[in-house]
Protein backbone atom coordinates (compact mmCIF):
# COMPACT_ATOMS: atom_id res chain seq x y z
CA UNK A 1 0.00 0.00 0.00
CA UNK A 2 1.16 3.51 -0.83
CA UNK A 3 0.05 5.44 2.52
CA UNK A 4 -2.78 5.79 4.55
CA UNK A 5 -5.89 7.43 2.62
CA UNK A 6 -5.63 10.72 5.02
CA UNK A 7 -2.06 11.39 4.33
CA UNK A 8 -2.76 10.66 0.34
CA UNK A 9 -6.02 13.18 0.40
CA UNK A 10 -3.66 15.94 2.78
CA UNK A 11 -1.14 15.18 -0.07
CA UNK A 12 -3.14 16.17 -2.12
CA UNK A 13 -4.68 19.39 -1.13
CA UNK A 14 -8.38 18.19 -0.75
CA UNK A 15 -8.28 17.98 2.99
CA UNK A 16 -7.16 19.50 6.09
CA UNK A 17 -5.87 17.70 8.75
CA UNK A 18 -8.59 19.09 10.69
CA UNK A 19 -10.91 17.48 8.80
CA UNK A 20 -9.35 14.19 8.90
CA UNK A 21 -9.28 14.52 12.41
CA UNK A 22 -12.88 15.43 13.00
CA UNK A 23 -13.72 12.30 10.49
CA UNK A 24 -11.61 9.52 12.18
CA UNK A 25 -13.47 10.96 15.36
CA UNK A 26 -16.69 10.23 14.01
CA UNK A 27 -15.74 6.33 13.96
CA UNK A 28 -17.11 6.01 10.61
CA UNK A 29 -14.82 5.37 7.18
CA UNK A 30 -12.86 8.03 6.76
CA UNK A 31 -13.72 8.08 2.75
CA UNK A 32 -17.11 7.25 3.67
CA UNK A 33 -17.31 9.88 6.42
CA UNK A 34 -15.61 13.03 4.34
CA UNK A 35 -18.00 12.09 1.37
CA UNK A 36 -21.05 12.47 3.35
CA UNK A 37 -20.02 15.80 4.65
CA UNK A 38 -19.10 16.81 0.95
CA UNK A 39 -15.96 17.67 1.31
CA UNK A 40 -14.73 15.66 -1.09
CA UNK A 41 -16.26 14.19 -4.41
CA UNK A 42 -16.37 10.67 -5.46
CA UNK A 43 -13.78 10.97 -8.24
CA UNK A 44 -11.95 12.76 -5.93
CA UNK A 45 -12.34 9.05 -3.22
CA UNK A 46 -12.14 7.01 -5.46
CA UNK A 47 -8.56 8.20 -7.14
CA UNK A 48 -6.84 8.44 -3.64
CA UNK A 49 -7.91 4.90 -2.82
CA UNK A 50 -6.05 3.87 -6.25
CA UNK A 51 -3.19 5.50 -4.72
CA UNK A 52 -3.57 4.18 -1.77
CA UNK A 53 -4.41 0.63 -3.03
CA UNK A 54 -2.21 0.77 -6.23
CA UNK A 55 -4.74 -0.55 -8.25
CA UNK A 56 -7.40 1.38 -10.65
CA UNK A 57 -10.52 3.08 -9.36
CA UNK A 58 -13.42 2.09 -11.18
CA UNK A 59 -16.94 4.46 -11.30
CA UNK A 60 -19.36 1.48 -11.66
CA UNK A 61 -22.87 1.62 -13.48
CA UNK A 62 -24.52 -1.26 -12.14
CA UNK A 63 -27.05 -1.03 -15.71
CA UNK A 64 -23.73 -1.38 -17.74
CA UNK A 65 -22.97 -4.37 -16.31
CA UNK A 66 -24.53 -7.90 -17.92
CA UNK A 67 -26.15 -10.15 -14.86
CA UNK A 68 -24.63 -13.14 -16.76
CA UNK A 69 -21.38 -11.72 -15.62
CA UNK A 70 -22.03 -11.08 -11.97
CA UNK A 71 -23.50 -14.38 -11.70
CA UNK A 72 -20.11 -15.96 -12.32
CA UNK A 73 -19.52 -15.74 -8.76
CA UNK A 74 -21.69 -16.87 -6.16
CA UNK A 75 -23.92 -14.02 -4.54
CA UNK A 76 -23.18 -15.07 -1.13
CA UNK A 77 -19.84 -15.05 -1.41
CA UNK A 78 -20.14 -12.02 -3.60
CA UNK A 79 -21.91 -10.18 -1.01
CA UNK A 80 -19.83 -11.04 1.76
CA UNK A 81 -16.36 -10.69 0.09
CA UNK A 82 -18.21 -7.09 -1.58
CA UNK A 83 -16.96 -7.65 -5.04
CA UNK A 84 -18.52 -7.93 -8.68
CA UNK A 85 -16.40 -9.13 -11.59
CA UNK A 86 -17.60 -6.10 -14.49
CA UNK A 87 -15.01 -7.55 -17.64
CA UNK A 88 -13.31 -10.88 -18.49
CA UNK A 89 -10.95 -10.44 -21.40
CA UNK A 90 -8.42 -12.81 -22.57
CA UNK A 91 -8.80 -15.31 -19.39
CA UNK A 92 -8.41 -12.21 -17.31
CA UNK A 93 -11.08 -10.88 -15.05
CA UNK A 94 -11.43 -7.59 -13.80
CA UNK A 95 -12.80 -7.88 -10.59
CA UNK A 96 -14.13 -4.41 -8.67
CA UNK A 97 -13.04 -4.76 -4.63
CA UNK A 98 -14.27 -2.99 -1.56
CA UNK A 99 -10.62 -4.11 -0.27
CA UNK A 100 -8.68 -5.13 -3.47
CA UNK A 101 -5.89 -6.26 -0.93
CA UNK A 102 -7.68 -9.47 0.02
CA UNK A 103 -5.34 -11.91 -1.55
CA UNK A 104 -7.55 -14.64 -0.08
CA UNK A 105 -10.75 -13.52 -1.46
CA UNK A 106 -8.80 -13.15 -5.21
CA UNK A 107 -7.57 -16.66 -5.02
CA UNK A 108 -10.75 -17.89 -4.26
CA UNK A 109 -12.93 -16.17 -6.93
CA UNK A 110 -9.82 -17.54 -9.39
CA UNK A 111 -10.88 -21.23 -8.09
CA UNK A 112 -14.31 -20.05 -8.46
CA UNK A 113 -14.31 -18.90 -12.08
CA UNK A 114 -10.98 -20.37 -13.85
CA UNK A 115 -9.87 -16.74 -14.59
CA UNK A 116 -6.90 -14.67 -13.41
CA UNK A 117 -7.83 -11.77 -11.80
CA UNK A 118 -7.23 -8.38 -11.95
CA UNK A 119 -8.37 -6.62 -8.90
CA UNK A 120 -9.67 -2.96 -8.83
CA UNK A 121 -11.19 -0.61 -6.35
CA UNK A 122 -14.86 0.58 -6.41
CA UNK A 123 -17.40 2.18 -3.80
CA UNK A 124 -19.38 -0.55 -1.56
CA UNK A 125 -22.63 0.99 -2.71
CA UNK A 126 -22.03 0.61 -6.60
CA UNK A 127 -20.78 -2.99 -5.69
CA UNK A 128 -23.85 -3.98 -3.63
CA UNK A 129 -26.12 -2.43 -6.07
CA UNK A 130 -24.63 -4.77 -9.22
CA UNK A 131 -25.42 -7.78 -6.95
CA UNK A 132 -28.69 -6.34 -5.90
CA UNK A 133 -30.30 -6.15 -9.49
CA UNK A 134 -27.89 -8.94 -10.96
CA UNK A 135 -29.78 -11.80 -9.11
CA UNK A 136 -33.23 -12.97 -9.15
CA UNK A 137 -35.52 -11.94 -6.86
CA UNK A 138 -37.39 -15.40 -5.83
CA UNK A 139 -33.66 -16.67 -4.88
CA UNK A 140 -32.55 -13.54 -2.96
CA UNK A 141 -35.30 -13.93 -0.84
CA UNK A 142 -34.17 -17.26 0.31
CA UNK A 143 -29.96 -16.23 0.30
CA UNK A 144 -29.69 -14.21 3.69
CA UNK A 145 -31.10 -17.88 5.27
CA UNK A 146 -28.69 -19.90 3.57
CA UNK A 147 -26.06 -17.53 4.46
CA UNK A 148 -26.76 -18.02 8.09
CA UNK A 149 -26.85 -22.17 7.41
CA UNK A 150 -23.51 -21.63 6.10
CA UNK A 151 -21.77 -19.63 9.21
CA UNK A 152 -23.76 -22.59 11.17
CA UNK A 153 -22.35 -25.24 9.50
CA UNK A 154 -18.63 -23.80 9.38
CA UNK A 155 -19.09 -23.19 13.48
CA UNK A 156 -20.25 -27.27 13.81
CA UNK A 157 -17.39 -28.15 11.45
CA UNK A 158 -14.32 -26.28 13.69
CA UNK A 159 -16.36 -28.00 16.70
CA UNK A 160 -16.26 -31.38 15.40
CA UNK A 161 -19.57 -32.03 16.07
CA UNK A 162 -20.96 -31.69 11.78
CA UNK A 163 -20.73 -35.90 11.55
CA UNK A 164 -23.04 -36.53 14.43
CA UNK A 165 -25.35 -33.72 13.02
CA UNK A 166 -26.02 -36.05 9.73
CA UNK A 167 -27.95 -38.49 10.92
CA UNK A 168 -29.66 -36.88 14.44
CA UNK A 169 -33.04 -36.28 14.39
CA UNK A 170 -32.70 -32.75 16.10
CA UNK A 171 -34.13 -30.03 13.57
CA UNK A 172 -31.92 -27.20 14.62
CA UNK A 173 -28.69 -29.01 13.64
CA UNK A 174 -26.27 -27.37 11.41
CA UNK A 175 -26.71 -29.62 8.48
CA UNK A 176 -30.42 -30.62 8.99
CA UNK A 177 -30.99 -26.76 8.68
CA UNK A 178 -28.78 -26.30 5.46
CA UNK A 179 -30.76 -28.93 3.74
CA UNK A 180 -33.64 -27.66 4.62
CA UNK A 181 -32.73 -24.18 3.20
CA UNK A 182 -31.64 -25.86 0.05
CA UNK A 183 -35.30 -27.97 -0.31
CA UNK A 184 -37.32 -25.01 0.65
CA UNK A 185 -35.22 -22.37 -1.42
CA UNK A 186 -35.59 -24.75 -4.50
CA UNK A 187 -39.64 -24.40 -3.82
CA UNK A 188 -39.87 -21.16 -3.50
CA UNK A 189 -37.95 -20.25 -6.50
CA UNK A 190 -39.95 -22.35 -8.32
CA UNK A 191 -37.02 -24.22 -9.56
CA UNK A 192 -38.05 -28.07 -11.10
CA UNK A 193 -34.71 -29.59 -9.77
CA UNK A 194 -31.94 -29.13 -7.26
CA UNK A 195 -27.93 -30.17 -8.67
CA UNK A 196 -25.77 -30.85 -5.75
CA UNK A 197 -22.77 -31.01 -8.46
CA UNK A 198 -18.85 -31.75 -6.43
CA UNK A 199 -16.16 -29.39 -7.59
CA UNK A 200 -12.84 -28.96 -5.78
CA UNK A 201 -12.09 -26.61 -3.97
CA UNK A 202 -16.38 -26.25 -3.27
CA UNK A 203 -19.53 -28.22 -4.14
CA UNK A 204 -21.93 -26.16 -6.82
CA UNK A 205 -25.30 -26.24 -5.98
CA UNK A 206 -27.86 -25.13 -8.93
CA UNK A 207 -31.77 -24.72 -9.48
CA UNK A 208 -33.62 -25.48 -12.67
CA UNK A 209 -35.76 -22.56 -13.17
CA UNK A 210 -37.80 -22.16 -16.24
CA UNK A 211 -35.81 -25.32 -17.96
CA UNK A 212 -32.90 -23.68 -17.28
CA UNK A 213 -29.71 -24.14 -14.18
CA UNK A 214 -28.93 -21.16 -12.25
CA UNK A 215 -26.19 -21.14 -9.81
CA UNK A 216 -27.70 -20.41 -6.53
CA UNK A 217 -24.82 -21.28 -3.73
CA UNK A 218 -21.52 -23.29 -3.41
CA UNK A 219 -20.66 -25.54 -0.40
CA UNK A 220 -17.25 -25.58 1.15
CA UNK A 221 -15.56 -29.44 0.52
CA UNK A 222 -15.32 -30.43 4.17
CA UNK A 223 -19.09 -29.73 4.34
CA UNK A 224 -19.75 -31.57 1.15
CA UNK A 225 -19.87 -35.17 2.75
CA UNK A 226 -22.05 -33.79 5.61
CA UNK A 227 -24.59 -32.34 3.48
CA UNK A 228 -25.03 -35.09 0.97
CA UNK A 229 -25.30 -37.91 3.98
CA UNK A 230 -28.12 -36.06 5.46
CA UNK A 231 -30.01 -36.33 2.08
CA UNK A 232 -29.09 -39.50 1.85
CA UNK A 233 -30.73 -40.06 5.64
CA UNK A 234 -33.82 -38.42 4.37
CA UNK A 235 -33.85 -40.48 1.48
CA UNK A 236 -33.89 -43.56 3.26
CA UNK A 237 -30.67 -44.21 1.28
CA UNK A 238 -27.56 -45.98 2.13
CA UNK A 239 -25.24 -43.35 3.87
CA UNK A 240 -22.19 -46.01 3.85
CA UNK A 241 -22.49 -46.77 -0.26
CA UNK A 242 -20.43 -44.08 -2.28
CA UNK A 243 -19.45 -46.31 -4.93
CA UNK A 244 -22.89 -46.82 -6.71
CA UNK A 245 -25.81 -44.80 -7.69
CA UNK A 246 -28.95 -44.72 -5.76
CA UNK A 247 -32.43 -43.64 -6.11
CA UNK A 248 -34.53 -42.54 -3.08
CA UNK A 249 -37.98 -39.80 -2.21
CA UNK A 250 -38.24 -37.86 0.83
CA UNK A 251 -41.24 -35.17 1.86
CA UNK A 252 -40.78 -31.97 4.17
CA UNK A 253 -42.87 -29.91 5.61
CA UNK A 254 -42.17 -26.23 6.96
CA UNK A 255 -44.02 -23.34 7.25
CA UNK A 256 -47.24 -25.12 6.07
CA UNK A 257 -45.51 -25.99 2.88
CA UNK A 258 -45.77 -29.83 2.37
CA UNK A 259 -42.45 -30.58 -0.99
CA UNK A 260 -41.60 -33.81 -2.01
CA UNK A 261 -38.43 -34.63 -3.92
CA UNK A 262 -37.04 -37.45 -6.18
CA UNK A 263 -33.64 -38.14 -5.50
CA UNK A 264 -30.69 -39.50 -7.38
CA UNK A 265 -27.44 -40.14 -5.90
CA UNK A 266 -24.77 -40.91 -8.64
CA UNK A 267 -20.67 -40.96 -7.62
CA UNK A 268 -17.79 -39.11 -9.91
CA UNK A 269 -14.33 -39.02 -9.51
CA UNK A 270 -14.64 -35.91 -7.44
CA UNK A 271 -17.51 -37.12 -5.13
CA UNK A 272 -21.20 -37.75 -5.23
CA UNK A 273 -23.24 -35.70 -7.14
CA UNK A 274 -27.11 -35.73 -5.97
CA UNK A 275 -30.34 -34.41 -8.88
CA UNK A 276 -33.47 -33.91 -6.91
CA UNK A 277 -36.97 -33.63 -8.64
CA UNK A 278 -39.04 -30.87 -6.86
CA UNK A 279 -42.44 -32.25 -6.56
CA UNK A 280 -44.21 -29.33 -4.93
CA UNK A 281 -47.61 -30.89 -3.87
CA UNK A 282 -49.31 -27.31 -3.02
CA UNK A 283 -48.82 -25.61 -6.31
CA UNK A 284 -49.91 -28.63 -8.15
CA UNK A 285 -53.42 -27.47 -9.80
CA UNK A 286 -54.34 -29.96 -12.69
CA UNK A 287 -56.50 -28.56 -14.86
CA UNK A 288 -56.32 -27.74 -19.01
CA UNK A 289 -56.95 -24.12 -18.53
CA UNK A 290 -54.09 -24.36 -15.70
CA UNK A 291 -51.39 -26.07 -18.32
CA UNK A 292 -51.88 -22.84 -20.89
CA UNK A 293 -54.01 -24.88 -23.52
CA UNK A 294 -55.47 -22.75 -26.31
CA UNK A 295 -59.20 -23.67 -26.51
CA UNK A 296 -59.56 -25.54 -29.37
CA UNK A 297 -56.41 -28.17 -27.93
CA UNK A 298 -59.17 -28.10 -24.50
CA UNK A 299 -61.46 -29.39 -26.78
CA UNK A 300 -59.99 -31.48 -28.63
CA UNK A 301 -58.75 -33.09 -24.97
CA UNK A 302 -61.75 -33.22 -23.53
CA UNK A 303 -63.45 -35.04 -26.66
CA UNK A 304 -60.73 -38.03 -26.74
CA UNK A 305 -60.89 -38.94 -22.97
CA UNK A 306 -64.95 -39.44 -22.99
CA UNK A 307 -64.09 -42.10 -25.76
CA UNK A 308 -64.55 -45.76 -24.40
CA UNK A 309 -61.57 -47.47 -25.62
CA UNK A 310 -57.95 -46.57 -27.68
CA UNK A 311 -54.99 -45.50 -27.26
CA UNK A 312 -53.92 -41.78 -26.38
CA UNK A 313 -49.95 -40.96 -26.55
CA UNK A 314 -47.90 -37.87 -25.87
CA UNK A 315 -45.29 -37.40 -27.44
CA UNK A 316 -41.63 -34.92 -26.44
CA UNK A 317 -38.20 -35.18 -24.73
CA UNK A 318 -37.83 -35.01 -21.30
CA UNK A 319 -38.73 -31.99 -19.58
CA UNK A 320 -41.84 -31.21 -22.01
CA UNK A 321 -44.33 -31.33 -19.61
CA UNK A 322 -45.53 -35.18 -20.71
CA UNK A 323 -46.72 -36.29 -17.20
CA UNK A 324 -48.43 -32.88 -16.08
CA UNK A 325 -50.45 -33.18 -19.42
CA UNK A 326 -51.35 -36.93 -18.54
CA UNK A 327 -52.17 -36.01 -15.09
CA UNK A 328 -54.61 -33.29 -16.47
CA UNK A 329 -56.39 -35.90 -18.88
CA UNK A 330 -56.87 -38.43 -15.56
CA UNK A 331 -58.25 -35.96 -13.11
CA UNK A 332 -60.67 -34.71 -15.97
CA UNK A 333 -62.51 -38.29 -16.07
CA UNK A 334 -65.00 -38.92 -13.41
CA UNK A 335 -63.20 -41.34 -11.23
CA UNK A 336 -66.56 -42.32 -9.29
CA UNK A 337 -67.61 -44.12 -12.46
CA UNK A 338 -64.69 -44.89 -13.47
CA UNK A 339 -62.13 -47.48 -12.66
CA UNK A 340 -59.00 -45.28 -13.27
CA UNK A 341 -55.95 -47.18 -13.03
CA UNK A 342 -52.02 -46.27 -13.60
CA UNK A 343 -48.65 -47.90 -13.60
CA UNK A 344 -45.60 -45.10 -13.42
CA UNK A 345 -42.11 -45.23 -12.72
CA UNK A 346 -41.87 -43.27 -10.30
CA UNK A 347 -45.31 -42.02 -8.87
CA UNK A 348 -44.59 -38.08 -9.08
CA UNK A 349 -48.00 -37.71 -7.94
CA UNK A 350 -50.63 -38.47 -5.84
CA UNK A 351 -54.21 -38.49 -7.11
CA UNK A 352 -57.12 -38.65 -5.14
CA UNK A 353 -59.40 -41.48 -6.69
CA UNK A 354 -57.09 -43.06 -9.07
CA UNK A 355 -55.39 -46.23 -8.35
CA UNK A 356 -51.40 -45.35 -8.85
CA UNK A 357 -49.32 -48.74 -9.31
CA UNK A 358 -45.21 -47.81 -9.15
CA UNK A 359 -43.66 -49.40 -11.42
CA UNK A 360 -40.52 -52.41 -9.73
CA UNK A 361 -38.62 -54.06 -12.48
CA UNK A 362 -37.03 -55.90 -9.69
CA UNK A 363 -39.94 -57.88 -8.58
CA UNK A 364 -41.52 -58.49 -11.90
CA UNK A 365 -43.86 -55.36 -12.18
CA UNK A 366 -42.53 -53.67 -15.03
CA UNK A 367 -44.37 -51.61 -17.31
CA UNK A 368 -45.53 -54.87 -19.27
CA UNK A 369 -46.28 -57.08 -16.36
CA UNK A 370 -47.73 -54.26 -14.30
CA UNK A 371 -50.24 -53.35 -17.36
CA UNK A 372 -51.35 -57.66 -17.88
CA UNK A 373 -52.25 -57.15 -13.98
CA UNK A 374 -53.71 -53.66 -14.16
CA UNK A 375 -55.93 -55.28 -16.70
CA UNK A 376 -57.55 -57.84 -14.45
CA UNK A 377 -58.47 -55.05 -11.99
CA UNK A 378 -61.41 -54.54 -14.31
CA UNK A 379 -60.40 -50.93 -15.42
CA UNK A 380 -61.89 -48.48 -17.80
CA UNK A 381 -58.72 -45.67 -18.14
CA UNK A 382 -55.32 -47.19 -17.91
CA UNK A 383 -52.34 -45.10 -17.42
CA UNK A 384 -48.56 -46.52 -18.67
CA UNK A 385 -46.00 -44.38 -17.84
CA UNK A 386 -43.94 -45.15 -21.13
CA UNK A 387 -44.23 -47.47 -24.17
CA UNK A 388 -40.12 -48.13 -24.69
CA UNK A 389 -39.92 -52.21 -25.58
CA UNK A 390 -42.26 -54.72 -27.73
CA UNK A 391 -43.61 -56.41 -24.82
CA UNK A 392 -45.04 -52.82 -23.11
CA UNK A 393 -46.04 -51.69 -26.61
CA UNK A 394 -47.75 -55.10 -27.41
CA UNK A 395 -49.73 -55.16 -23.67
CA UNK A 396 -51.07 -51.49 -24.71
CA UNK A 397 -52.24 -51.97 -28.06
CA UNK A 398 -53.94 -54.78 -26.92
CA UNK A 399 -55.95 -53.17 -24.22
CA UNK A 400 -56.90 -50.33 -26.05
CA UNK A 401 -58.37 -52.67 -28.72
CA UNK A 402 -60.43 -54.61 -25.77
CA UNK A 403 -62.65 -52.09 -24.57
CA UNK A 404 -60.01 -49.88 -22.48
CA UNK A 405 -59.07 -45.97 -23.06
CA UNK A 406 -55.29 -46.40 -22.76
CA UNK A 407 -52.75 -42.86 -22.02
CA UNK A 408 -49.17 -43.62 -22.18
CA UNK A 409 -46.37 -41.80 -23.49
CA UNK A 410 -43.67 -41.91 -26.14
CA UNK A 411 -39.99 -40.35 -26.77
CA UNK A 412 -40.54 -39.07 -30.83
CA UNK A 413 -40.01 -35.24 -32.18
CA UNK A 414 -43.64 -34.81 -33.25
CA UNK A 415 -47.35 -36.69 -32.95
CA UNK A 416 -46.98 -38.33 -36.36
CA UNK A 417 -43.35 -39.81 -35.52
CA UNK A 418 -45.63 -41.65 -33.15
CA UNK A 419 -46.90 -44.44 -35.94
CA UNK A 420 -43.34 -45.03 -37.23
CA UNK A 421 -42.02 -45.47 -33.32
CA UNK A 422 -44.65 -47.93 -32.48
CA UNK A 423 -43.83 -49.78 -35.67
CA UNK A 424 -40.12 -49.90 -34.76
CA UNK A 425 -41.34 -51.41 -31.58
CA UNK A 426 -42.36 -54.52 -33.31
CA UNK A 427 -46.36 -53.32 -34.00
CA UNK A 428 -48.17 -53.87 -37.23
CA UNK A 429 -49.95 -50.77 -39.32
CA UNK A 430 -52.94 -52.61 -38.97
CA UNK A 431 -53.06 -52.62 -35.19
CA UNK A 432 -51.43 -49.24 -34.81
CA UNK A 433 -54.27 -48.05 -36.81
CA UNK A 434 -57.53 -50.01 -34.88
CA UNK A 435 -55.77 -49.01 -31.44
CA UNK A 436 -54.44 -45.06 -31.97
CA UNK A 437 -56.92 -41.92 -30.89
CA UNK A 438 -54.92 -39.38 -30.83
CA UNK A 439 -50.94 -38.88 -30.77
CA UNK A 440 -49.89 -35.07 -29.35
CA UNK A 441 -46.68 -33.98 -29.23
CA UNK A 442 -45.89 -30.48 -27.39
CA UNK A 443 -42.76 -28.53 -26.13
CA UNK A 444 -42.45 -26.00 -23.10
CA UNK A 445 -41.12 -22.45 -24.39
CA UNK A 446 -39.64 -19.85 -22.18
CA UNK A 447 -41.80 -16.85 -21.82
CA UNK A 448 -40.25 -13.63 -22.82
CA UNK A 449 -40.16 -11.34 -19.18
CA UNK A 450 -43.24 -8.82 -19.22
CA UNK A 451 -40.83 -6.51 -17.10
CA UNK A 452 -38.19 -6.07 -19.54
CA UNK A 453 -39.93 -6.95 -23.19
CA UNK A 454 -38.68 -5.00 -25.95
CA UNK A 455 -39.25 -5.15 -30.29
CA UNK A 456 -37.11 -7.10 -31.92
CA UNK A 457 -35.79 -8.37 -35.42
CA UNK A 458 -35.29 -11.94 -35.46
CA UNK A 459 -33.21 -14.12 -37.72
CA UNK A 460 -34.38 -14.07 -41.20
CA UNK A 461 -33.25 -18.18 -41.65
CA UNK A 462 -34.62 -19.14 -38.19
CA UNK A 463 -38.27 -17.65 -39.57
CA UNK A 464 -37.92 -19.16 -43.00
CA UNK A 465 -37.22 -22.65 -41.09
CA UNK A 466 -40.38 -22.36 -38.54
CA UNK A 467 -42.61 -19.99 -41.24
CA UNK A 468 -42.57 -23.36 -43.72
CA UNK A 469 -42.81 -21.43 -46.68
CA UNK A 470 -46.03 -19.44 -45.45
CA UNK A 471 -45.78 -15.64 -45.88
CA UNK A 472 -45.53 -13.48 -42.63
CA UNK A 473 -49.01 -11.79 -41.62
CA UNK A 474 -49.12 -7.74 -42.34
CA UNK A 475 -48.26 -5.95 -39.55
CA UNK A 476 -46.02 -8.94 -38.01
CA UNK A 477 -43.65 -7.94 -35.32
CA UNK A 478 -41.75 -9.49 -32.57
CA UNK A 479 -40.30 -9.19 -29.05
CA UNK A 480 -37.19 -10.03 -26.90
CA UNK A 481 -36.80 -9.43 -22.98
CA UNK A 482 -33.47 -7.42 -22.77
CA UNK A 483 -32.40 -9.08 -19.46
CA UNK A 484 -33.40 -7.42 -15.95
CA UNK A 485 -33.45 -8.27 -12.36
CA UNK A 486 -36.13 -10.36 -12.53
CA UNK A 487 -35.61 -12.84 -14.93
CA UNK A 488 -31.81 -13.33 -14.11
CA UNK A 489 -30.66 -11.23 -16.88
CA UNK A 490 -32.08 -14.09 -19.21
CA UNK A 491 -35.18 -12.22 -21.15
CA UNK A 492 -37.51 -15.30 -20.05
CA UNK A 493 -40.06 -15.50 -16.84
CA UNK A 494 -42.33 -18.50 -17.14
CA UNK A 495 -42.75 -21.31 -19.08
CA UNK A 496 -46.07 -21.95 -21.79
CA UNK A 497 -46.40 -25.20 -23.62
CA UNK A 498 -47.68 -25.65 -27.52
CA UNK A 499 -49.49 -28.48 -28.63
CA UNK A 500 -49.47 -30.48 -31.99
CA UNK A 501 -52.57 -32.93 -31.75
CA UNK A 502 -53.03 -35.32 -34.51
CA UNK A 503 -56.27 -37.09 -34.32
CA UNK A 504 -56.87 -40.11 -35.88
CA UNK A 505 -59.69 -39.93 -38.95
CA UNK A 506 -61.22 -42.43 -41.10
CA UNK A 507 -58.72 -41.02 -44.25
CA UNK A 508 -55.87 -41.26 -41.72
CA UNK A 509 -56.52 -44.73 -40.18
CA UNK A 510 -56.69 -45.81 -43.70
CA UNK A 511 -52.93 -44.21 -44.50
CA UNK A 512 -52.16 -45.81 -41.39
CA UNK A 513 -53.02 -49.32 -42.25
CA UNK A 514 -52.17 -48.91 -45.81
CA UNK A 515 -48.41 -47.90 -44.20
CA UNK A 516 -47.85 -44.11 -45.99
CA UNK A 517 -45.07 -42.61 -45.56
CA UNK A 518 -44.19 -40.25 -42.36
CA UNK A 519 -44.19 -37.08 -44.59
CA UNK A 520 -47.86 -38.48 -46.87
CA UNK A 521 -49.71 -39.36 -43.27
CA UNK A 522 -48.36 -35.02 -41.57
CA UNK A 523 -49.62 -33.61 -44.93
CA UNK A 524 -53.25 -36.38 -44.47
CA UNK A 525 -53.11 -34.73 -40.02
CA UNK A 526 -52.60 -31.22 -41.64
CA UNK A 527 -55.61 -31.30 -44.72
CA UNK A 528 -57.49 -32.79 -41.08
CA UNK A 529 -56.93 -29.61 -38.92
CA UNK A 530 -53.98 -30.27 -37.08
CA UNK A 531 -51.78 -27.44 -36.23
CA UNK A 532 -47.66 -28.09 -36.40
CA UNK A 533 -45.72 -27.24 -33.29
CA UNK A 534 -43.62 -24.77 -35.95
CA UNK A 535 -47.23 -23.11 -36.22
CA UNK A 536 -48.20 -22.96 -32.53
CA UNK A 537 -44.59 -21.88 -32.20
CA UNK A 538 -44.94 -18.74 -34.43
CA UNK A 539 -48.33 -18.11 -33.16
CA UNK A 540 -46.47 -17.63 -29.46
CA UNK A 541 -44.29 -15.12 -30.94
CA UNK A 542 -46.16 -12.98 -32.66
CA UNK A 543 -48.70 -12.95 -29.99
CA UNK A 544 -45.36 -11.57 -27.87
CA UNK A 545 -45.40 -14.32 -25.79
CA UNK A 546 -41.69 -16.12 -26.98
CA UNK A 547 -38.87 -15.19 -29.33
CA UNK A 548 -38.51 -17.22 -32.57
CA UNK A 549 -35.19 -18.21 -31.25
CA UNK A 550 -36.41 -19.89 -28.41
CA UNK A 551 -39.29 -21.49 -30.89
CA UNK A 552 -36.16 -22.70 -33.17
CA UNK A 553 -34.29 -24.12 -30.60
CA UNK A 554 -36.86 -26.20 -28.76
CA UNK A 555 -37.78 -27.42 -32.40
CA UNK A 556 -34.39 -28.14 -33.63
CA UNK A 557 -32.71 -29.12 -30.51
Amino acid sequence: MAGRLGDILIERGLVSEEQVADALASRGMLGESLLNQGIITRNQLGDALSQQFEVPYENIVPEDIPEQMVRLIPEAFSRRRRLVPIRVRRGWMLLAMEAPDDIEAISEVELITGYKVDPAISMREDIMSVIDRSFDERLTACQTAVDIRLQELEAARDAGVLEVSVTQADEEAPVVRMVRSILMGAVNAGASDIHLEPHSPQMRIRYRIDGELQQVMTIPNDSEEAVVGRIKVMADMDTTEKRRPQDGNLTIEDAGQRASFRVSCIPTVDGEKVVMRVLDENNKAYGFESLGMPQKEIEICRDLIQKPHGMIVVTGPTGSGKTTTMYTMLTSIDSNEKNVSTIEDPVEFRLPGINQVQADNDHGMGFANGLKYLMRQDPDVILVGEIRDHETAMAAVQAALTGHLLISTLHTNDAIGSVSRLNDLGLDYFKIAGALLSAMAQRLLRKICTNCREESVPNPKLLDYLLEGKPLPDGAQFYKGAGCRKCLGTGYAGRLPIYEILQVCPELERGIEAGLPTSKLRELAIREGMTPLAAAGMKAALEGQTTVEEVYFKLSG
